[in-house]
């Protein structure tokens, strides 16, 4: 009787009419105590304000010896604004809290030491209510004339009290009227929603034991005819259920065969239960003949290949069902192996195997390689000339005697260190930006001629400390360029920078520029040392030098071809470098005659 519905819904609309009904009268008790308090402060700091009527008349009153009757006669003509009556009084105190005088002088002589008058005798406004109190009370200190006296306004809250109760009986009575009410539609209610439902159970069982052609007879328009038409439509859904699943089983298998991910299924024993075409091509089971092999291909046959400490995934894998190895290289690709609980039913039981998914990540494996590479080349190109600033410095300070021209030697050294670290943060900082496409680019049409002209003039100077031959040749008639100058000028004079460095002195530089097509070609070319064949697919990675010693000593950063291409590529065109040991480099930049960062919105000028 006690666990069925029927009595279930009784039970919860009595306990919701009595909780609502409790609630109800809480509310209204707490909400009538709360306005009495909150009436009662409020007239009380009405009555008492530094710029009331009543509180000027008592500061008056000081003026008198016998200032407490006067300030007495006062609070009485003031009565009815402070609401006194037989539930509240006044009372005059002195300093100490002794009684003065008041409305009832035999309350008055055995009145309690409250905290509110203790706060009075301390000079502070005594008006804090406590909800646990039987009383509620309000003490004011007054003084003038070297004068002090406390007025103290106390309510015994009786007529408070008697509302309240009068408030609890009526809540208790409507209860009671309420629990009646919420019985008799509770049954009734009951049985309205039991009945359908128990025909409900009994169509079901039917069901459930293959008896498609019984039809479940409850009518209705509300949710319960609903249910019941779901019902009656169950064994046309059942069929189709089937047949869906079926279907869904067929792509499952598809999709399991032709992920890209590669996924292996090993049963309890560790034998293989299924592969799929990935894995296939991964262990290379391509052939017929590697049908015998995948019958071989166990659990540990697939962790001996991948070179997996079988006892830490065992160890791992028991513990969570769950488990990731990282990073793990197999030939040429680099894979994240995930071991997970696999569950399938064999001879009407529930075993486990396991599930292996083999992730290829090569490309992200290859690029945190290339970052600690980075970090490991940023450290070592700033410890070198950090190290030698630290040389020179310490030199110049353990060695006080030094002559004048020796010391500014090792000073200077350590000022050209400084400027070369300052060239390496530099281009560091440019390749961060083109990185994160944060380069602000200032996009302008300018004479290609004029540009090839003003970059032989730059480099003039330094090709002929080398007793270099510089020449600069543009084809006629070359159409006007679209693009960041500034940045192009860059990438030219680092091309014909290194041209002069690792050009022997006396050798041939020079500098062409055509049209062709929808780009403008700029070829640089020297006679000097050359790059090897194995050093030039490499040129273009950042700090790789090709002769690192005598590029250390030129100044160079290994960051100038980076950014160089950095640059060209964010304007859609291309550097080729071909070069030959012994006979000279051959450096070609094509550059489109309007960049793509025009329509990226870069700021443009003419």
């Amino acid at each position: 009787m006690y666990k069925n519905l029927h009595f279930k819904i009784v039970v919860i609309l009595v306990v919701f009419t009595m909780a609502i009904m409790v609630a109800v009268g809480a509310a209204m008790l707490l909400s009538t105590a709360n306005f009495y308090s909150e009436t009662f402060t409020s007239q009380m700091e009405s009555a008492f304000g530094e710029e009331s009527d009543l509180m000027f008349n008592l500061i008056q009153a000081f003026d008198s010896d016998d200032f407490y009757d006067k300030q007495n006669e006062i609070l009485k003509a003031y009565s009815s604004s402070l609401g006194i009556d037989n539930h509240r009084n006044y009372y005059v105190l002195d300093t100490n809290g002794g009684f003065l005088a008041g409305s009832d002088a035999i309350l008055g002589a055995h009145l309690e030491i409250t905290p509110n008058i203790v706060s009075a005798m301390n000079g502070e406004l005594g008006s804090q209510s406590r909800f646990w109190e039987d009383y509620i009370d309000y003490a004011v200190s007054i003084s003038s004339g070297g004068k002090t006296s406390i007025i103290y306004v106390k309510d015994t809250q009786e007529e408070m009290r008697s509302f309240t109760m009068m408030i609890f009986r009526i809540t208790v009575q409507s209860m009671f009227f309420g629990l009646i009410i919420a019985v008799v539609l509770s049954f009734f209610l009951a049985r309205a929603i039991t009945e359908p439902i128990r025909k409900l159970t009994v169509g079901a069982q039917r069901i459930a034991d293959g008896e498609f052609e019984q039809s479940i007879d409850v009518r209705g328009n509300d949710e319960i005819g609903t249910l019941s038409e779901t019902f009656s439509n169950m064994k046309d859904v059942l069929k189709n259920t089937l047949d869906e699943i079926s279907g869904e089983r067929q792509k499952f298998e598809t999709l399991f065969l032709y992920l890209k991910d590669a996924v292996i299924v090993f049963n309890r024993a560790g034998k293989l239960m299924h592969i799929n075409k990935m894995a296939k091509k991964l262990f290379e089971f391509k052939s017929p003949e590697s049908d015998e092999l995948m019958k071989m291909f166990t659990f540990s046959a697939m962790i001996n290949l991948l070179q997996i400490d079988y006892r830490e995934v065992s160890e791992k894998y028991k513990k969570s069902k769950n488990y990731i190895v990282n990073d793990v290289i197999y030939k040429d690709k680099a894979l994240d192996v995930t071991f997970a609980d696999f569950k399938y039913s064999e001879n009407g039981e529930t075993m486990r195997g396991i599930m292996c998914l083999l992730h290829d990540v090569t490309g992200r494996y290859e690029l945190d390689k290339s970052r600690r590479e980075f970090v490991a080349d940023v450290s070592h190109e700033l410890r070198t000339p950090l190290t030698g600033i630290k040389g020179a410095v310490e030199t110049v300070l353990e060695n006080p005697g030094l002559d004048e021209e020796t010391k500014n030697n090792f000073l200077e050294m350590a000022v050209e260190e400084c400027d070369r670290m300052t060239r390496i943060v530099g281009d560091l900082l440019v390749l961060s930006r083109l990185d994160n496409k944060r380069t602000s680019w200032k996009i302008e049409t300018f004479e290609l001629s004029r540009f090839i002209e003003h970059i032989c003039d730059v480099m003039s100077a330094d090709a002929k400390a080398h007793g270099h031959t510089l020449t600069c040749e543009c084809e006629p008639d070359i159409p006007d360029i679209t693009g960041d100058r500034e940045k192009l000028q860059q990438v030219v004079i680092n091309i014909v920078s290194n041209a002069v460095k690792y050009t022997p002195d006396g050798g041939r530089i020079s500098i062409y520029a055509r049209a062709d097509k929808n780009f403008a070609v700029i070829t640089v070319k020297d006679n000097g040392v050359g790059i090897t064949e194995q050093d030039l697919p490499r040129i273009f990675e950042r700090f790789y030098r090709v002769e690192k010693s005598r590029a250390s000593d030129a100044g160079g950063t290994g960051l100038g071809l980076a950014i160089a291409k950095e640059i060209l590529d964010a304007h859609g065109g291309n550097i080729v470098i071909e070069s030959v040991v012994g006979k000279g480099t051959e450096v070609t930049l094509t550059i489109p005659w309007h960049c793509r960062l025009e329509s990226a919105g870069g700021t443009h000028s003419n």
